[in-house]
């Protein structure tokens, strides 16, 4: 599969769930260490779901880094590093 298959296989995933459960996936990749194509489409699949549901991610990332180094909880619809 290529990265834009796995994009697409995950934003479907993603777009089931609710902002809560959107978090739990987000907490499920900190601090891994592995990388991969289906782990590029799943974290590129992540950050846009999170701009689609206008949640504020900047605490742990903008438009072109992401950091998975510590657990974040949702206030609102603002993520907040634990």
């Amino acid at each position: 599969m290529t990265f834009n298959d796995y994009y697409e296989y995950f934003k479907k995933d993603l777009v089931l769930l609710n902002d809560d459960a959107l978090i739990v996936r987000f907490n499920q990749s900190v601090e891994l260490r592995a990388f991969s194509v289906a782990r590029q489409g799943h974290l590129s699949a992540l950050r846009a779901s999170l701009d689609e549901r206008n949640i504020d991610y900047s605490a742990v990332g903008d438009a072109q880094t992401m950091r998975y180094d510590r657990k974040v909880w949702l206030v609102g619809k603002v993520v907040l590093r634990k």
